[in-house]
């Protein structure tokens, strides 16, 4: 078995220079699919930025749901292979789609400063769930079938809305504040890491404060019985112990879940199908169709 690729790219390049490339990348796309006709709608503004939604029209006919895709890129860039070309697979595949533009911070280079940027697009993926169940008539989606999903810091961005949601405050002055942010499904692809396990080494700098501090926003620790269904892939090129542990909590608490983790494959392949500046491992690329199915049956 091979493919190839054995690491991701950004494995051995300056996190400056592939930040850069990576940033305009993600705007060439975007503009893309603004002129292919896809409706961009502005979010929420924190930390300088507004974060957007990228709709691509949507199915005729019956009304279906949608899948929120969110690209990974360490919280520094948003990656375009784990973007337009996942969007239009699932699309082609009979469901609605959108992608996420969502806050980022290149400046923020050390896992350890990067938790107010982690709840900021966590925040962000709330808001899109919210505006696309506020605006599901208009829009032609079934409001209670809304998935939001993604890879790496996309997928923590996509675990955080699964387990940090509120039904609405129906005493809220702002509209989209009174209808439900819970995601119908999440997607968790190479993204089920957790923000309080050990830090570094985890010697001679551990603060109490600090880690209650990840603990409130870490997926993992607040996992709890009204969570979403969940589809979760991973591959053996990651640890493949978040993920395992990931559902392990899911279990334990009975939230419905799928767990696919496959042996080759580096992290950040996106559709692994070889196209889209993505390694080619046809065995792992069997993920894509495979969550397409699960969102199927769970009526998307």
């Amino acid at each position: 078995m091979g493919g190839k690729m054995d690491k991701p790219d950004y494995v051995d390049q300056d996190w400056t220079s592939l930040t850069e490339v990576k940033t305009a990348k993600w705007a060439d796309m975007m503009e893309k699919i603004k002129e292919e006709g896809w409706v961009i709608t502005e979010l929420r503004t924190d930390m300088g930025f507004t974060s957007r939604l990228a709709l691509k029209p949507v199915h005729e006919g019956k009304r279906r749901g949608i899948f929120v895709v969110c690209a990974g890129g360490a919280f520094l860039f948003k990656s375009s292979n784990e973007a337009k070309p996942v969007a239009e697979y699932f699309y082609r595949a009979g469901i609605n789609v959108a992608i996420l533009d969502y806050h980022v911070d290149p400046a923020k280079q050390k896992d350890s400063d990067k938790l107010d940027v982690r709840i900021s697009a966590g925040e962000d993926g709330l808001a899109a769930i919210r505006y696309l169940r506020l605006h599901a008539d208009e829009l032609g989606i079934c409001p209670d079938k809304i998935a939001i999903g993604g890879f790496s810091a996309g997928g923590m961005l996509s675990a955080y809305a699964a387990t940090q949601f509120s039904y609405g405050n129906p005493q809220a002055e702002d509209a989209a504040e009174r209808v439900s942010s819970r995601p119908d499904a999440a997607l968790i692809l190479y993204g089920a890491m957790s923000d309080s396990g050990i830090q570094d080494s985890g010697m001679f700098a551990f603060d109490f404060k600090e880690q209650a501090e990840r603990c409130k926003y870490d997926p993992v620790r607040n996992i709890h019985s009204d969570c979403p269904p969940m589809f979760v892939f991973q591959t053996h090129k990651d640890d493949p112990r978040h993920a395992l542990l990931f559902c392990y909590e899911l279990a334990g608490r009975g939230v419905p879940y799928e767990l696919h983790t496959f042996g080759e494959g580096p992290h950040g392949g996106a559709l692994y199908n070889g196209e889209d500046e993505t390694p080619l491992f046809k065995h792992t690329s069997r993920w894509a169709p495979l969550a397409a199915e699960c969102l199927e049956e769970q009526g998307f």
